[in-house]
């Protein structure tokens, strides 16, 4: 199987801040390339030679669309957790934090759920006890609460703050950032029939909902005074991006990005669900009945 959530690569370095190009030092962390290597090879290895020798590898299909998706979202997790996002978010700009944080909750999410075929998840609802506890935590009102509570508790000051001085606390708030949105996403994305997904006029009012959370936090973020962030204070300020309008950068991205993101969501499922309804209209209305010919 995959590796867990909790497996996965070590954050950043956070140690000195980066003197190199673009106020990066280009260093990829060896936990970082070798954890998501890991990921990478297993998938590979499980959907390819080890499914191909099994005798049912019919009935266990992965299509090369699925194997994109899941390669997009690790390399995604690269671009998170790699230079010069990292070191950006971690020395200089709350902005780059925001971004990064996104990138762990809005895009590599769907693209790893996208690629997991659903027979490989499936000795997991094999186990009762495994099956109860998934279809418990991928329910819409337990799913939403558990990611919007951890992706706001985490920017509350006290809570960003020891994110940003600690290593280990940061490895923790990511991983947690990345589990709870996989949850987030599921039903809209979940490959398992038994933890079904939403029907798609709740998947829209679910996306709805979701701009709700985010938009609370960033209004908090975009109109509070500069320095919510205590460390960003004395950072030294790069691209000419001074506190007040780092502050506001990032509050605006999770406010207005991240709700326009899920009203462009929205609207693709409202669209696909009406066309499909009216085909499946077309296909059942009755027959028009031909005229009878004259003199029949």
């Amino acid at each position: 199987m995959l590796p867990s959530v909790a497996s996965l690569p070590v954050a950043h370095a956070g140690s000195g801040d980066p003197t190199g190009w673009l106020e990066s030092d280009w260093t990829l962390q060896p936990s970082v390339v070798l954890g998501l290597l890991a990921i990478v090879a297993a998938y590979l290895y499980w959907t390819g030679p080890r499914n191909r020798r099994r005798a049912d590898a019919a009935r266990r299909p992965v299509s090369g669309r699925q194997r994109v998706a899941f390669v997009s979202g690790v390399l995604t997790l690269l671009v998170a957790l790699g230079p010069p996002l990292d070191d950006w978010a971690d020395h200089y700009l709350l902005t780059a934090h925001m971004v990064q944080h996104l990138l762990l909750t809005l895009l590599a999410p769907p693209l790893l759920l996208g690629g997991i075929p659903a027979w490989l998840l499936e000795p997991i609802v094999r186990r009762p006890l495994l099956a109860r506890i998934g279809y418990g935590l991928t329910r819409p009102l337990v799913a939403f609460g558990l990611a919007n509570v951890v992706f706001a508790g985490w920017h509350v000051p006290a809570l960003y703050e020891a994110a940003l001085a600690s290593e280990a606390v940061h490895v923790l708030e990511h991983n947690l950032f990345l589990g709870t949105a996989l949850l987030a996403w599921w039903p809209i994305l979940g490959p398992l029939p038994a933890w079904p997904r939403l029907s798609p006029p709740l998947q829209c009012l679910y996306f709805f909902a979701q701009t709700l959370p985010g938009a609370l936090v960033g209004a908090f973020i975009t109109f509070a005074a500069p320095g919510l962030y205590r460390p960003y204070d004395t950072a030294r300020r790069v691209f000419g991006v001074d506190l007040a309008t780092d502050q506001e950068l990032a509050g605006l991205l999770m406010w207005v990005a991240t709700s326009t993101i899920y009203l462009l969501l929205i609207t693709v499922i409202f669209f696909r669900w009406s066309a499909g309804a009216d085909a499946d209209a077309r296909g059942h209305a009755p027959a028009r009945t031909q005229p009878m010919a004259k003199g029949s």
